[in-house]
């Protein structure tokens, strides 16, 4: 008899071990929910409803942690830490729906989120134009008519599954520019929009700039704000059935990276969301149209970067796509001493780093480079989920 470990990271991978075993087809899945493991935070929880989450999860052959101070109830509420396998999360969620304090909503949420958990997740490259003359990376490269055609043909050309294209630099310290400049500058691909065979995607937050881009034929919007600078863009989203990524940013571009402060990013950042989403919600723009964006880089430390890319998952659970601006960022810098057209291997690390973590849509200026470094990650990824070929 030999033993071994086995990793198993999602169901399409237990279900591949467990039907390897030769078991009964009709127990499949239940005996695959059993084999791999989660673990699930309960913020904000009453000191009886703690309780019961604990003695559910003990009945069911796991556990729950909670404050010490929960059991002689000299604590406002507490964290609950809830470990099991999916199977036992399940059962404990469903045995949450049957109880007071609020814990009927809770049990639905964690359902949701393993059902989260188990969907087919595909990669999108967004490939990036800056028609810009002062763009961290690539400042001044396609400032120009001819020039910016060529680098749209080529992202194309390379295999994008979306085109970002933006007229102003959003990078530290950047000035603002009027919209009029903006729109000029954008005036040599505008006619590009209706023709492409990928969307496009129109980085500003100016409501005047993205009704004109709309007008072309560009079908996202990213707002770097998440229309919180102009009070008419929510319309313009409106207006056009527009997709939206609605991204994080402490402060302005021009200032946000002077001493960026957060007692807990990950809190401050999912909190925006939930704020965002639900005034996205609120003027009739559907949850299908909303992408997340934790802003990498806008007011964040070199900590807060690193954290966000660690936890990354903790946004996943929201239920949105998740995008990634990481491509040529100084926290790259910051780790490998490299200015930012030397910075490709640190950005297809966080790239690939990134999509292990959860995120689905990756913003990048080397496209070419991004689908190669996807398409060995996600054969790696799949080998395990696939029949042994012997």
């Amino acid at each position: 008899m030999k033993v071994s470990l086995k990793d198993v990271r999602s169901k399409k991978r237990a279900l591949r071990i467990v039907k390897g075993i030769g078991v009964d087809s009709s127990i499949e899945s239940e005996l695959a929910d059993k084999s791999y493991f989660c673990v699930i935070e309960i913020e904000n929880v009453s000191p009886p409803a703690a309780n019961i989450i604990k003695q559910i999860a003990i009945s069911r052959g796991t556990d729950a942690a909670i404050n010490r101070k929960v059991i002689v109830n000299d604590i406002d509420e507490s964290n609950v830490l809830l470990p099991g396998s999916v199977r036992e999360l399940k059962l404990i969620a469903k045995e949450m729906e049957k109880q007071p304090f609020g814990l009927p909503s809770v049990g639905k949420e964690i359902l949701r989120i393993l059902k989260e958990k188990d969907k087919e997740r595909n990669f999108k490259i967004m490939g990036v134009l800056n028609v810009t003359p002062d763009s961290f990376s690539d400042g001044g490269d396609y400032f120009g008519g001819e020039n910016a055609r060529k680098r749209f043909g080529k992202i194309v050309r390379e295999g994008a599954d979306i085109i970002d294209v933006g007229a102003e630099s959003s990078r530290p310290k950047a000035e603002p520019v009027d919209k009029k400049e903006e729109l000029r500058r954008l005036e040599p691909v505008l006619h590009l929009f209706s023709d492409s065979s990928i969307p496009v995607s129109i980085d500003t937050y100016k409501s005047t700039v993205a009704r004109e881009a709309f007008s072309a034929g560009a079908k996202i919007l990213n707002d770097i704000s998440a229309l919180r600078m102009d009070p008419a863009m929510v319309d313009v989203v409106k207006d056009f059935n527009a997709t939206v990524v609605l991204m994080h940013m402490k402060g302005i571009p021009k200032t946000m990276q002077k001493n960026p402060y957060y007692e807990d990013v990950m809190v401050e950042i999912k909190d925006f969301f939930l704020e965002r989403i639900e005034f996205c919600l609120s003027h009739q723009i559907s949850s299908d149209r909303i992408i997340l964006d934790p802003g990498i880089g806008f007011g964040k430390r070199q900590i807060d970067n690193l954290t966000i890319l660690n936890r990354l998952e903790e946004f996943t659970s929201l239920g949105f796509p998740i995008l990634i601006g990481s491509s040529r960022k100084s926290f790259i810098g910051n780790i490998t001493g490299k200015p930012p057209n030397d910075r490709l291997s640190g950005s297809l690390a966080a790239l690939v780093y990134s999509y292990l973590h959860g995120a689905s849509i990756f913003r990048v200026h080397d496209v070419q480079e991004a689908k190669d470094a996807f398409a060995v990650v996600s054969n790696l990824e799949n080998v395990g989920c696939l029949p042994s070929t012997g």
